[in-house]
């Protein structure tokens, strides 16, 4: 046989392989698909995954999407949706999602208008990329292993359970991908900074991101010494060899993670002012009136506010791996919102270009915050 023709052949099959790879390269399925932990049977630590099952609850199960890409990356996106952990906002006044409304239907192949998502947007940092999206339904921000008792209610606090099955499943079905983008909105930041060490172990050669999407900690009242205890918070503990305890601030967090993985890039984004999470830091300083937790007064809004730049400097302070971008207004959560691409009130810089700089040329990734950072 000639060399021209086994030139021919060899240059065929790399094709064929190249192709083969590109369609599905991170070896999640081809389109979006729902998985079911139930299929295989997962536990941790003798529960199985679950919501909430609250109180007029129509469905206790969990489930989560995933899709492939052209692309051997993969973005793992936690979503959002409040947090309880106390009587009074788990059963009398729940301000989390008790149930999964996510269904297969919601999901499309371009999900246009949908931050990093839209697979339509040609300046989407993640195009081409696979995604596994996991749904929120148990108050407990992703951390949770435990079933409470509320007054005579039961809350299945297993946020941390769900994931763990999730994890299972990419390590059982993903070709080692080169990059994974470890993300999450609201609720589903906490979750995706405590399970990014975890990712990263799993897939001790994969390039590992953490963003925080409107996540920054700011507690007060007795959540962290009291209502935080009935998730039975998990966190891996060759970081944290002591566990959970009630000085465990996020920049305490951040800054042991980063510290812990010195190659790997963190980041958090936020609002200046950012509506939502000051509600919630209401909700913890008058946990037992409901009446008052929707009046947000100018005091309140600046103590969220300097606390949160304050977490946000000494963090980047502490870890060189770690940068901030603080936008301007009140908004809350920017992943799948449409302002992904237009947002650029810190230092006129596009967010998504800042993502690009995280991912790509950290040399030109900074810390960026408003000048004007009033609504």
């Amino acid at each position: 046989m000639s060399k021209l023709r086994l030139l021919k052949i060899g240059i065929l099959t790399l094709s064929s392989l190249f192709i083969a790879f590109t369609t599905v390269a991170s070896g999640l399925p081809d389109e979006w698909t729902e998985i079911n932990p139930a299929d295989y049977g997962f536990t941790y630590n003798n529960l199985e995954p679950s919501c909430s099952c609250a109180p007029g609850t129509p469905d206790s199960e969990f489930t989560f999407f995933v899709k492939g890409g052209k692309r051997n990356n993969i973005v793992v996106f936690f979503q959002g949706g409040g947090a309880c952990w106390d009587f009074m906002n788990c059963v009398a006044a729940p301000t989390y999602t008790r149930y999964q409304s996510e269904e297969l239907w919601m999901f499309s192949d371009n999900m246009a208008g949908y931050g990093l998502f839209d697979q339509t947007e040609k300046e989407n940092p993640f195009k081409d990329w696979g995604f596994v999206y996991i749904p929120y339904c148990t108050g407990d921000l992703f951390w949770g292993a435990n079933d409470a008792n509320y007054s005579g209610y039961e809350i299945k606090h297993r946020g941390f359970v769900n994931f763990q099955a999730v994890l299972e499943y990419l390590e059982n079905n993903t070709n080692y991908p080169g990059k994974i983008f470890v993300t999450g909105s609201s609720a589903g930041s906490y979750g995706a900074t405590i399970a990014f060490p975890y990712i990263k172990e799993a897939f001790k050669w994969s390039s590992v991101y953490l963003l925080g999407d409107a996540g920054n900690g700011v507690l007060g009242g007795t959540f962290p010494t009291e209502g935080i205890s009935n998730w039975n918070v998990q966190i891996p503990d060759w970081i944290f060899p002591g566990g959970y305890n009630p000085s465990m601030t996020m920049p305490v967090v951040y800054t042991a993670i980063a510290a812990e993985y010195p190659w790997s890039r963190l980041a958090q984004y936020t609002t200046a002012y950012d509506g939502t999470q000051t509600f919630f830091l209401n909700v913890m300083i008058n946990i037992n009136n409901p009446y008052v937790w929707n009046i947000i007064t100018p005091e309140l809004m600046g103590l969220w506010h300097f606390t949160m730049l304050d977490y946000a400097y000494g963090t980047a302070a502490a870890a060189p791996n770690y940068r901030y971008y603080i936008a301007a207004g009140t908004e809350h959560t920017i992943m799948m919102s449409p302002e992904f691409y237009t947002e650029e009130s810190a230092g006129s810089v596009l967010f998504t270009d800042w993502i690009k700089a995280m991912i790509n040329t950290p040399n030109k990734w900074e810390n960026l915050e408003c000048e004007d950072c009033l609504p």
